[in-house]
């Protein structure tokens, strides 16, 4: 099963550019027994695109048919049955119309009418039909709709565009290559080279309910429901549901008993009602595919701790007390003066049995430019010199060897966690290019912070060990 899978995807993306979202997702959608929306502009080979997809099901029944506002249910669910009439029965015969497809694509599907539109919404939920006093399973695995448009604000289509849970808008090709390919290439001969059966997705579907879902799936399914709620993004119930049943065909269909935080992504296509809710939603699932984990965050905060308090303990014993003459307070060391000095620039200083009037800095003190303090205590021999104290830098040089030993054990663990997760990632066919580099992307958050940590591990280092001339 994924071996085929993955030919079909790959002979799939092979005759369709830039189409590996829509690709992925209507393969799984199929498997999950889930229908598809295509949305876009004219032009866009949306209808190519479902037609190809649905030769992917072998020996099943294919049903096509562009609606429009005039389309009768005679032309989708199948012609009255004139002998069942002369038995005062109503019937349709409805061999080789939607109600006996396995796979269908409707072309301008929120054209459908109101005589139509309740027996479609019964056909696409429930897999019923109701052709006179019957009531009939109908084999439907997905239906593909196709629109140039989002229904408008209308109860009634509303409900038609809940029941597609897979929804992808489609654009014009972007890459100038591609577009060439498109334009010279024979996409209408495509022919899949294998093909799934109607038994083999039933199977799956069955089989993929004993599939479990982690507790921080579910945690994070319960998180963006509320975000949904306080936001103008609405849910129902009904496609939650659904949503968890495909992550266990996803999970099911790469050999996992279980569905981790990674496969969160495959939902991006499932959670939009309007198109600019797309990147928010994409973004917000990536981040949650990869939270947990190795967490840095307390070593970081411990580590600035200790880079900012290095800073501060390094000082100068002043050789001899200065006192301020303005306001008459005395300094003994080097770090008091400079911050009085720093409040009070018209403040200027005496050293004992001197009254002459001295200033730390270069600017004027008025009336007259000062004698500068710092220059005084270079002539004396005693030029200002900050740094930390003997016995605590022993303490401080300590403290940074242990946490480098720390940070070698963090960083093979990142390393194993990281390799793990871009195993995890390249499993799972249902998880795109693009996919996989914004999970590494975010992931990555961690190594750039662990590059961080080593900088300023050399840095808090480099703190305790130098010693800084202050300049006059």
């Amino acid at each position: 099963m994924r071996s085929r899978i993955v030919t079909l995807s790959k002979e799939l993306n092979e005759n369709f550019r830039e189409r590996d979202e829509e690709i992925a997702g209507s393969l799984l959608a199929m498997l999950s027994g889930e229908h598809v929306l295509f949305i876009g502009p004219p032009g866009t080979a949306k209808s190519m695109l479902a037609r190809e997809l649905c030769k992917s099901i072998k020996e099943g029944n294919f049903f096509y048919y562009l609606l429009t506002r005039f389309t009768t249910p005679d032309e989708i669910f199948g012609p009255l049955s004139l002998s069942s009439l002369q038995e005062d029965i109503f019937r349709r015969n409805i061999k080789g119309y939607l109600p006996t497809a396995h796979v269908s694509f409707l072309d301008e599907i929120f054209k459908a009418n109101s005589s139509i539109l309740n027996s479609l919404l019964t056909i696409l939920n429930e897999r019923k039909y109701h052709n006179g006093c019957e009531i009939l399973d109908v084999p439907l695995i997905s239906v593909f709709g196709a629109s140039n448009e989002l229904p408008e604000e209308n109860e009634s289509l509303e409900a038609l565009y809940d029941r597609f849970l897979f929804r992808f808008y489609i654009g014009y090709v972007q890459d100038e290559t591609n577009f060439v390919d498109i334009i010279l290439g024979h996409s209408e001969d495509f022919t899949p080279s294998v093909q799934l059966t109607v038994e083999e997705i039933r199977k799956e579907l069955q089989e993929s309910a004993d599939v479990t879902i982690d507790n921080d799936v579910m945690d994070s399914i319960v998180a963006l429901r509320k975000e949904f709620r306080t936001s103008s993004i609405s849910i129902s119930d009904r496609r939650w549901k659904k949503m968890v049943g495909v992550l266990k065909v996803a999970a099911h269909s790469l050999g996992r008993a279980n569905v981790d935080k990674s496969m969160l992504p495959i939902l991006k296509h499932m959670l939009w009602n309007r198109p600019e809710e797309k990147v928010t939603i994409r973004k917000r699932l990536v981040e949650m595919a990869v939270a947990g984990g190795l967490n840095l965050d307390k070593e970081q905060q411990y580590l600035q701790d200790l880079h900012d308090s290095a800073k501060q303990l390094k000082d100068f014993d002043l050789p001899e007390v200065v006192t301020c003459k303005s306001c008459g307070q005395r300094f003994f060391n080097w770090k008091g003066l400079q911050v009085h000095a720093s409040a009070f620039h018209d403040h200027a200083y005496i050293l004992p049995d001197d009254e002459t009037l001295y200033q730390l800095w270069k600017h004027k003190v008025s009336p007259h430019l000062l004698p500068n303090l710092i220059e005084l205590y270079a002539t004396r021999g005693h030029p200002v010199i900050l740094t930390t104290p003997p016995q605590e830098k022993e303490l401080y040089i300590k403290e940074l060897d242990d946490f480098q030993e720390d940070m070698g054990t963090l960083e093979e663990d990142l390393g194993r966690e990281r390799e793990a997760l871009v195993g995890i990632l390249n499993n799972n066919i249902w998880l795109t290019p693009r996919d996989r580099e914004e999970i590494m992307a975010q992931y990555d958050i961690k190594t750039k912070a662990m590059i961080k940590m080593k900088k300023l591990h050399s840095e808090t280092r480099e703190i305790v060990l130098s010693e800084d001339v202050i300049e006059p």
